[in-house]
């Protein structure tokens, strides 16, 4: 596997603020709770704003208030603002965050330390976890 540095990669753990309609594409705008990699968008930073786009007519859904791991690729396109926008396409990996009273529980407790292990090792370490 090739690391995703050498493709330009990005990993942010984010919260989905609002959904739009923009032609073809959903638009999503989040904010960024960590950045875990990123090479492009150097100015990205904690409780910043990004917006991620998808086709229309890909079943890829991201719900308002969830929180997700998004990784994938920089950013190719800007918003009006000038800030990088990310495309979830079918090389972005996109996990649902459970929340914290879901991680209490004993049947999800293993899959949730899992979760978080990979998230802090990515942001240490990327792809050489």
């Amino acid at each position: 596997m090739m690391p995703m540095d050498a493709v330009s990669g990005t990993a942010f753990q984010a919260r989905v603020e609002r959904e739009s309609q923009e032609s073809a594409f959903r638009v999503y705008d989040v904010t960024i709770l960590e950045p875990l990699q990123f090479t492009a968008d150097t100015g990205v930073s904690a409780n910043q704003t990004r917006r991620f786009v998808v086709r229309a007519a890909c079943r890829t859904r991201l719900t308002q208030n969830q929180e997700y791991l998004l990784m994938g690729r920089d950013g190719e396109t800007r918003d009006s603002e000038g800030r990088p926008q990310y495309l979830l396409d079918l090389n972005t990996w996109v996990e649902e965050l459970p929340e914290p009273k879901r991680c209490g529980a004993t049947k999800n407790r293993n899959r949730c330390i899992d979760l978080r292990d990979f998230m802090s090792g990515f942001a240490e370490n990327g792809c050489r976890i």
